[in-house]
């Protein structure tokens, strides 16, 4: 068995003893009130805890006020793994002025202690010291607790190191992620720009050029033919014309001078 558990064992035999000894010290109590609380420690001592809760809790219900009675319920609820209950009680029973404080104390730091809440188990653990500094067992809980104390600071450091380790790691995984997505809309952009240039350019390209005319088909060509064979004989019939008004231009004139 390790150095721990050893710790936990000697933990739960001292609380143990201390609540057996502790729910017999009925010395506050009339002798109905004792008669009323037997069949709940009867059930206590046997290791029934569910009947000593309930037992109990009827004598609370007839004695209120009474601060041992709440003690005694506190202690089968902490059995019973009620531990914010029990608590509740143990609390209650401080209302009493004559309640063992040290001992109340002693178990509100037990309860603590089993929710694993270690910072209240140890303010607990020294108020009952205040009380009783001479409690060997208050004494030995205090300085386990700061242990348990110490472990769960560390480990809670250590958890919140990674969660923020973790967090800082997200962060630089969604930033890379951002500028990834960031680089591919920028690179979809510039290739949709530059595709709208590329088009603009070739529809300059095609104003700027000449427009080509169709090849005449071989019909057209004929008919272009004729026309220029036409004009060809138009033109040879008007010089020819233009030949002939000279001459009798020239005749006229010579005729003229003859005469």
């Amino acid at each position: 068995m390790g150095k721990e558990d050893q710790s936990m064992k000697k933990f739960v035999l001292s609380l143990s003893v201390l609540m057996v000894i502790f729910i017999y010290n009925c010395f506050g109590l009339s002798y109905e009130k004792v008669l009323k609380n037997s069949n709940g420690i009867k059930a206590y001592t046997k290791g029934d805890f569910p009947k000593a809760q309930e037992l109990f809790e009827q004598n609370s219900i007839e004695y209120p006020d009474e601060g041992q009675i709440h003690f005694n319920l506190g202690n089968a609820l902490y059995k019973n793994e009620k531990y914010d209950e029990a608590i509740r009680e143990f609390k209650t029973s401080l209302k009493s002025e004559d309640i063992d404080k040290a001992k109340v104390f002693f178990n509100l730091g037990d309860a603590y202690f089993q929710k694993q809440e270690y910072d209240k188990a140890l303010e607990y653990y020294r108020n009952s010291l205040i009380e009783n500094p001479d409690d060997a067992d208050a004494k030995y809980n205090f300085e386990l607790t700061k242990q348990f104390l110490q472990q769960q600071q560390s480990a809670q450091n250590q958890q919140q190191d990674q969660e923020q380790q973790n967090q800082q790691k997200q962060q630089q995984e969604q930033q890379k992620k951002d500028k990834q997505e960031q680089d591919k809309e920028e690179k979809e952009q510039q290739e949709q720009q530059q595709q709208q240039q590329d088009q603009q350019n070739q529809e300059q390209k095609k104003q700027e050029q000449p427009q080509q005319k169709p090849k005449p088909t071989e019909e057209e060509k004929k008919q272009a033919q004729r026309i220029l064979d036409a004009m060809q004989r138009q033109e040879e019939e008007n010089q020819k014309e233009r030949i002939k008004k000279l001459l009798q231009t020239k005749r006229t004139k010579d005729v003229e001078k003859n005469w």
